[in-house]
C-alpha cells in the first residue's frame, strides 16, 4: 500500500479527537482561555445539554483584531516562545490547539474587543475554515458561541449520551473550575433557565459551600501544610462522611484540576483504616508547586501531570491530611474541633510508607537520581502504658481511674486557638527530615478532652454508651471504640519492638491442616511480632507459648484459627503492610468488648480517657463510626419544637 499524506481537513479532525471528546471538553477549553485572559465574570449558556450549542461570555482582556484569525491556526499561542517554556508554565491553555480543534468539529462564532478599541472583531469559523471576519460592536472581553457540534463528524455525534448526561458532564467541568477560582463570578443558564449564579468569594472555603452545599462544607476539615517549595491547602471530609466513588475528590496543581493516581493514592493512604473498604472521602486539595517541577504536557486534555519530586509530594499530602484527621472529635454542630498535639501525631503516623510509595510511583520517572524516602520507621512508644487496652472481659480486668465521665464538667468544648472557619487552619511545616528524626520532642500541647467534659448517662442495649453534651447527645458504640483503642495500641507498640507478651502457664499445641500451616509460615514474623509467640512442634503442629498481654483472656487456639481464617482471604499480591494491618485489626476485633456486654462506670471512664488520648478515634479500624451525634436542633425537630 502506497504511503500518502492525509488531507488537511482530516488531520484537523483527528487532532480534534484527542482534545474534544464531548461538549464538556469544549466548555473546559473555553473556560480556561477565559481565565487566562483575566476574566472575573463568566456567563455560560448551555442548550440541550451542550449537544446543540454552548456560549461563554467573559470580561477578560479580549484579543486584538490581527490576532483573531491567527487564534484559529493550529499551534498558534501567546503562552510559549521557546521549548523551555513548556516546563515553567503558569497558564492553562498553552498548546494553541483548543480553538482550531473546536472549529474542526463545530461552528464557532467569536466576538472580542480589547479595552482601548472602540470596536471589536467578529469571526465565524466552520469545518476549520474561516467564513467571515469583520468589525463589530461588542463589550470588552470575549463571547464565543459554539454550535453544530459534531455535525460534520456524525460517527462522533452518535456516541454522545443523553442531554441530561452531557449537561451533567458540563456542570462537573464548571464545578471543578469554580472550586479553584473563588474570585470569579460564574452564572450558568440551561435552555434559557438559570441554574447557578455563583458570586465571587474571598476564600475557597466559602466557594466550597456555595458550589457543593453548606451541609458538605460543614462536614469538612481544613488542611494546610508546607514542605520545601511545595504547599498544600484545602478541605477533606471527616471519616464518617464518605462516598461510594472518587467523584468527590478534587485535586488541583497550581490551579489546574488534575486526575492523578499518585495524589489519590496519597489521600487514601491517609484514610487507611479510618474508613470502610470501597468507600472514599470528599476532598478539595490545592497544591502549589514550582512550575518547573511539574510537567503538564503529558496528556492532550492536560488532565494528567508528572512531578519531579513525587516522593516529597506524597509525604506532604499524607502528613497534612493526617494532621487534620487526628483532631476529629464529636462535633456538636458548632464547627469546633480539637487538634491533636504534633508530638502525639508523630507517634501515631502509620507504619513506614516505603512500599506504598513505591507502588504509587511505578508510573513515574524520578529525576535527579536516588532520593531518601520521606518516612522512616514510625515513632516508637513504650509498651508500659495503662488503659483500656489491658482490660479483660469482666469488670475485674479494669483499674479504676478517676470517674471523670460521671462527674459534671464545664459545658462546651475547648476551642483551638487557631480554629477559624469551622475547622481550624493549623499550618504544619514539614521538615526535610524523617518524622522520627533524632532530637527532643516538642512539649505536648494542651488538648481538650471531649468525652471527659460530657456527662455519662448510661448504657442502652448493652451496646451503646450515652453521653449528654452541651448541645445534644453523643452515642458511642462500645465495641467500635474499644476496637480502635486496641488497634492503636498494637500499632504503636508494634512499630519496631514487640508487644508485651503474657506467657501461657501451659503452652498449647495446635495441629493445623497443611494449608493453614503454610499460611502461618508465610505470615510467621508478622504474627510473632504481635506477642502471639508460636514455635514449630513437628509436622504441621505448632505450640503457642504466649499471647499478647492485652488479649491474654482469649482462647489461644481459637485466636490462632481466627487469624488464619482472616489471612486466608488475603490476595497474594497484598503488601507486607496490608497483611500486618489485617492481623492487627483481627486481634483488636477479637479482644474488644462485645455488643451485649454490660460495662461498669469505671470501665466506661477508661474508654473515655483512652478515646480522648487517641488522635484517630472517629472510626474503628474497619471504618465504622465510633460515635454519632444528635444535636439539640435535631432533637427539637423530632419533638416538633421548631
Amino acid at each position: 500500500m502506497k504511503i500518502h499524506l492525509l488531507p488537511e481537513e482530516l488531520t484537523h479532525k483527528i487532532a480534534a479527537g484527542e482534545v474534544i471528546e464531548r461538549p464538556a471538553s469544549i466548555l473546559k477549553e473555553l473556560m480556561e482561555n477565559a481565565l487566562d485572559a483575566g476574566a472575573t465574570t463568566l456567563q455560560i449558556e448551555i442548550e440541550k445539554g451542550g449537544c446543540a450549542s454552548l456560549r461563554i461570555i467573559d470580561d477578560g482582556e479580549g484579543m486584538a483584531p490581527a490576532d483573531v484569525p491567527l487564534a484559529f491556526r493550529r499551534h498558534a499561542t501567546s503562552k510559549l516562545a521557546v521549548f523551555d517554556d513548556l516546563y515553567r508554565l503558569s497558564t492553562f491553555g498553552f498548546r494553541g490547539e483548543a480553538l482550531p480543534s473546536i472549529a474542526a468539529v463545530a461552528r464557532v462564532e467569536l466576538l472580542t474587543r480589547q479595552p482601548p478599541s472602540m470596536a471589536g472583531t467578529r469571526i465565524v469559523v466552520e469545518n476549520a475554515r474561516i467564513q467571515e471576519v469583520r468589525e463589530a460592536g461588542c463589550p470588552v472581553g470575549t463571547a464565543i458561541l459554539v454550535s453544530a457540534i459534531f455535525d460534520n463528524v456524525p460517527v462522533r455525534k452518535k456516541f454522545l449520551k443523553t442531554e441530561a448526561t452531557e449537561q451533567a458532564a458540563c456542570l462537573e467541568v464548571i464545578t471543578r473550575t469554580a472550586l479553584s477560582h473563588e474570585g470569579v463570578k460564574i452564572r450558568v443558564l440551561s435552555n434559557g433557565r438559570q441554574l447557578w449564579d455563583i458570586p465571587a468569594t474571598p476564600d475557597k472555603g466559602q466557594r466550597l459551600g456555595l458550589v457543593l452545599g453548606k451541609d458538605t462544607r460543614d462536614a469538612l476539615l481544613a488542611v494546610k501544610g508546607v514542605r520545601r517549595s511545595m504547599a498544600i491547602s484545602g478541605y477533606i471530609s471527616r471519616p464518617e462522611v464518605v462516598r461510594s466513588n472518587t467523584k468527590s475528590i478534587y485535586c488541583y496543581v497550581n490551579g489546574r484540576y488534575v486526575r492523578d493516581p499518585l495524589l489519590n493514592h496519597a489521600i487514601m493512604t491517609a484514610y487507611r483504616n479510618l474508613i470502610e473498604t470501597k468507600r472514599y472521602p470528599a476532598a478539595a486539595l490545592f497544591l502549589e508547586i514550582p512550575p518547573e517541577d511539574v510537567d503538564v504536557n503529558v496528556h492532550p486534555a492536560k488532565l494528567e501531570v508528572r512531578f519531579r519530586n513525587p516522593r516529597d509530594l506524597y509525604g506532604l499530602i499524607v502528613e497534612a491530611l493526617l494532621h487534620s484527621l487526628a483532631r476529629v472529635s464529636p462535633d456538636m454542630g458548632d464547627g469546633q474541633t480539637v487538634p491533636a498535639p504534633m508530638s502525639t501525631l508523630r507517634a501515631t503516623v502509620p507504619a513506614p510508607y516505603q512500599t506504598r510509595i513505591e507502588e504509587a510511583l511505578k508510573r513515574y520517572t524520578v529525576y535527579g537520581g536516588k532520593k531518601e524516602l520521606p518516612y522512616g520507621d514510625a515513632a516508637k512508644e513504650t509498651a508500659g502504658g495503662r488503659g483500656l487496652a489491658g482490660m479483660r472481659s469482666g469488670p475485674a480486668g479494669f483499674s479504676a481511674p478517676p470517674p471523670c465521665s460521671e462527674d459534671k464538667m464545664p459545658a462546651g468544648f475547648r476551642k483551638s486557638p487557631s480554629a477559624d472557619n469551622g475547622g481550624g487552619e493549623d499550618t504544619i511545616s514539614v521538615s526535610d527530615d524523617n518524622l522520627t528524626a533524632s532530637g527532643p520532642e516538642p512539649p505536648p500541647a494542651t488538648r481538650a478532652s471531649p468525652f471527659a467534659r460530657m456527662t455519662y448517662l448510661g448504657q442502652t442495649g448493652e451496646t451503646y454508651l450515652v453521653f449528654s453534651a452541651p448541645d445534644g447527645l453523643v452515642l458511642v458504640d462500645q465495641h467500635a471504640a474499644h476496637e480502635r483503642i486496641l488497634y492503636e495500641k498494637f500499632r504503636q507498640t508494634g512499630a519496631g519492638e514487640k508487644v508485651i507478651a503474657q506467657p501461657l502457664l501451659f503452652p498449647e499445641v495446635v495441629a493445623l491442616s497443611p494449608g493453614d500451616h503454610g499460611l502461618l509460615m508465610e505470615h510467621f514474623d508478622i504474627i510473632n511480632d504481635t506477642g502471639l509467640e508460636i514455635e514449630p512442634f513437628g509436622g504441621h503442629a505448632v505450640v503457642i507459648k504466649s499471647l499478647p498481654a492485652i488479649l491474654s483472656h482469649l482462647n489461644p487456639q481459637g485466636l490462632l484459627q481466627d487469624l488464619l481464617g482472616q489471612l486466608a482471604g488475603e490476595e497474594s499480591t497484598a503488601s507486607w503492610q496490608d497483611r500486618r494491618d489485617k492481623v492487627l485489626i483481627s486481634l483488636a476485633c477479637k479482644g474488644a468488648v462485645k455488643s451485649g456486654q454490660t460495662l461498669s462506670g469505671p470501665e466506661v471512664s477508661q474508654i473515655c480517657q483512652d478515646l480522648d488520648r487517641l488522635p484517630f478515634a472517629a472510626t474503628c479500624p474497619h471504618g465504622r463510626p465510633v460515635w454519632i451525634v444528635i444535636t439539640g436542633k435535631q432533637l427539637a425537630r423530632l419533638f416538633k419544637r421548631t
